[in-house]
């Protein structure tokens, strides 16, 4: 019984090594999703100065190269936006997919202390039970012994 509770034991840490080791995971997942909206953020901010940019040229003489060039600022900081964005979802579906997975180990881990507990207590209660046949066959023992001598257990009677 014993090697059988250490077998399940030993399982129960690789579960729960394995639980630990997707916490990780979701935690640098988490990192990258809070990178991503920070360049994200970073990103709105600058199209948004581009625009401002852009839009403060109507009062002042520009040329159509300062024009384009300012335009196509616009354009590229839209397309690394998108770029982050798609970004951003794809993390947040790893995200997703590795809650999916942590929640399912920590169901394994819970399961198996379930388990390992459950033949604990069964070890336990077979040894009680094989303690109190041991008593029970010493009680019989000394009665016998005792009964052979004509002891009726008050003293020495003879």
């Amino acid at each position: 019984m014993q090697q059988r509770i250490q077998r399940f034991s030993r399982i129960l840490k690789l579960r729960e090594n394995d639980r630990r080791t997707e916490q990780t995971v979701l935690a640098g997942e988490r990192r990258e999703e809070d990178e991503a909206l920070h360049r994200l953020d970073v990103l709105g901010h600058e199209k948004m100065k581009a625009m401002e940019t852009f839009s403060d040229n109507r009062n002042r003489a520009c040329s159509r190269m300062e024009i384009w060039l300012q335009r196509e600022t616009i354009d590229v900081l839209e397309k690394h936006i998108d770029r982050g964005k798609e970004s951003l979802d794809e993390v947040r579906h790893r995200i997703s997919c590795t809650e999916a997975r942590l929640v399912e180990r920590h169901r394994d881990v819970r399961m198996m202390e379930g388990y390992v507990d459950r033949l604990k207590d069964n070890a336990r209660h077979l040894s009680f039970l094989a303690e109190q046949g041991e008593l029970d066959d010493m009680a019989v023992v000394r009665y016998a012994r005792s009964e052979r001598h004509g002891c009726d257990g008050k003293g020495d009677e003879r």
